[in-house]
């Protein structure tokens, strides 16, 4: 009875066993599973490492000396290290980029104890998702992901969150509804698109998370923010692809556990042959001076010592009103030498200023203004404006009506006068 409830739980699990014969003995072997992720499954780091957990969960309730190799897909290292950091070692684990494809028991973090299989033994583990088999494209499928994150959006944030233009976001997110799998819904004043129940399943599905766990406080954004603030933080892909064409942008997500810290939002980039965190903080101005002093201190040493640690450059970003970025600078303790500082007005989309290592650099000095419309696409000048009118004021005319006596005062005036020419 015991062995058939182990049975089903593996039958669950959308894992690959991939066992090691040490002994040379089929009956003798490291069990080992095997779990394969991307960077571009629309989760960050933290959201990754948890389904890794709920897995283990689940191994070790199955199996007596399981041993998990995680195969991770992505460009650079720093999300493969992210999840290297943020897992728990609850059993032998190791994690390897996705072009390695064979592993040996040196390179686990604990050494694996050796099982003895029996009849039955052999594992019977759910298929992994493929998306052909559900009948949908990987563009539209990564559109579903990030709005299983996001919960509800604009079609803006969705085209910038997944990479992809605003036209192609658009027909993607029509076959989504034509399926189903999305819909329209108000979000505040306007109108933009949510998730249904349908979608929300083929999202957790293509995640590969094990039917019946529980992944939505792992799943979406940590914290509430207001409308433009959650505006702002959602499209810093898009403005940063803007600002800098010649950096590549890898990745980007929203509100992400950092190393004790929660960025507005994160985007993983390369310049050259160099990785570099784009750190997002979003300021709205509501806060006082003091309060902005206290936070961002302590939201600049976390950047300071994510960036040691990895040796990786980060550049840290603030966003919001101009007097929120003058004022900035001194919430600066200290300008390090692997973070570049930088700072730009909220309604000035697409425009950044250069980032240099160890420097502070402001969007806002040489603009006197900042609007939100885009450049006209002709010169105005060769349009001259038309001479006006001047308009004279008429004068106002005299009024007709008799004048009366206003009083005794002309009364007395009138007698005076007449008694006089009288004596």
């Amino acid at each position: 009875m015991r062995s058939e409830m182990k049975g089903n739980v593996l039958s669950r699990l959308p894992l690959e066993w991939t066992p090691i014969y040490p002994m040379d003995r089929k009956d003798v072997v490291f069990d080992i599973f095997k779990h394969s992720l991307s960077y571009k499954d629309g989760l960050p780091p933290y959201a990754q490492a948890r389904i890794i957990d709920l897995l283990v969960n689940r191994l070790i309730k199955s199996r007596r000396y399981p041993a998990l190799w995680i195969s991770v897909e992505g460009p650079g290292d720093w999300f493969r290290y992210e999840i290297k950091r943020l897992i728990k070692y609850r059993i032998p684990m190791t994690v390897q980029s996705a072009r390695k494809t064979s592993v040996h028991e040196r390179e686990f973090y604990q050494s694996i104890r050796p099982t003895y299989l029996r009849e039955g033994d052999v594992p019977i583990l759910a298929p992994r998702f493929e998306p052909v088999e559900y009948g949908i494209r990987e563009s539209a499928l990564r559109v579903l992901q990030v709005l299983a994150r996001l919960k509800t959006a604009y079609r803006p944030e969705i085209a910038s969150l997944t990479g992809f233009s605003e036209s192609h976001a658009r027909n993607l997110l029509k076959q989504l509804q034509a399926e189903n799998l999305i819909e329209r819904k108000k979000i505040g004043k306007y109108e933009g698109w949510a998730i249904r129940t349908k979608g929300l399943s083929l999202a957790h599905r293509s995640w590969n998370i094990p039917k019946g766990v529980h992944f939505t406080k792992y799943r979406g954004e940590f914290r509430y923010a207001g409308e433009r603030h959650r505006r702002v933080s959602r499209r810093w892909r898009a403005w940063l692809e803007a600002a800098y064409p010649r950096i590549e942008i890898w990745e980007g997500w929203t509100e992400v556990p950092l190393f004790d810290g929660i960025p507005d939002a994160l985007a993983w980039a390369r310049k050259g042959e160099r990785e570099i965190l784009f750190w997002l903080e979003v300021d709205s101005g509501h806060s006082s001076e003091k309060v902005m002093m206290r936070n961002y201190s302590r939201r600049f040493q976390n950047a300071y010592h994510h960036a040691k640690r990895l040796g990786i450059l980060i550049v840290f970003c603030i966003m919001g009103p101009p007097w929120v970025v003058r004022f900035f600078p001194l919430c600066i303790p200290y300008l390090y030498p692997n973070l570049a500082v930088i700072g730009q007005d909220w309604r000035a989309f697409g425009k950044l200023p250069i980032c240099e290592s160890g420097r502070w650099m402001s969007g806002i000095e040489d603009r006197k203004k900042y609007p939100t419309e885009k450049p006209l696409p002709f010169d105005p000048s060769q349009y001259p404006l038309k001479p006006k009118k001047k308009k004279g004021i008429p004068a106002k005319p005299k009024s007709t009506k008799p004048r009366y006596s206003k009083g005794y005062d002309d009364a007395d005036r009138w007698y005076r006068s007449r008694s006089e020419r009288e004596e």
